[in-house]
């Protein structure tokens, strides 16, 4: 089946879900530094639609958007992140990838206001009338204050290295299960990879297969 027919059938299926897809909260438009494209629109319509459902938590809480490169995913991501802070009063997110390179690209797109590609209202961030702050962190408060978004940025070997191997000023499983996280993964394609690469691994390298196992299910 041709890409193209696949696109149109999922298309389709999808509209018969709902009379009017979800709007697009004038929050997340009003505090982007770009207008979202259409397809980056229904992305997001469609990403609101699933956190509306009953049972949202059960049914939709690993959800992929499938963008091709140069489309605009951290557009995206950063609409996710004003959504879910807004709404679900979501304030702790790890973003994890697979190079350190992505990462430093990642703050000039979500923290650096003098950069060109920074993604978010360059006079700040403005919801319900307060400033919203987006500050870089090792580890989460225990308290975190009021109008603020805590991001950790990591790739997924330091992340896996900081659970099982726990010292001072990095996050443990103790610390994670006292707060509410969002995990948000880029180039997840690569890091799927990674995983599968290891699997094939697994009658000689048994024992780090099973640690990385684990690591996932207590996340």
């Amino acid at each position: 089946m041709g890409n193209e027919i696949l696109h149109k059938i999922i298309v389709e299926h999808f509209n018969t879900i709902f009379s009017k897809a979800p709007e697009i909260p004038d929050y997340v438009i009003d505090n982007l530094s770009h207008k979202l494209r259409p397809y980056q629109e229904c992305a997001l319509s469609q990403f609101i639609f699933t956190q509306e459902m009953d049972q949202a938590d059960m049914y939709s809480n690993h959800l992929l958007f499938h963008m091709a490169t140069g489309s605009g995913k951290t557009m995206v991501l950063a609409s996710n992140i004003l959504y879910l802070y807004k709404e679900q009063k979501k304030q702790n997110f790890i973003f994890f990838v697979n190079s350190d390179a992505i990462i430093k690209k990642t703050k000039d797109n979500l923290i650096n206001r003098n950069s060109l590609k920074y993604l978010f209202r360059k006079e700040g961030i403005v919801i319900d009338g307060n400033y919203i702050d987006i500050q870089i962190v090792d580890v989460f408060p225990s308290l975190p204050a009021p109008y603020t978004i805590y991001l950790k940025l990591t790739t997924i070997q330091k992340l896996h290295s900081d659970l099982t191997e726990p010292k001072e000023n990095s996050l443990t499983f103790e610390g994670l299960k006292e707060i509410e996280l969002v995990l948000l993964a880029d180039e997840a394609h690569h890091i799927n990879a990674w995983t599968r690469r290891d699997k094939n691994k697994l009658n000689t390298k048994e024992q780090e297969e099973r640690t990385w196992e684990n690591t996932v299910n207590r996340l």
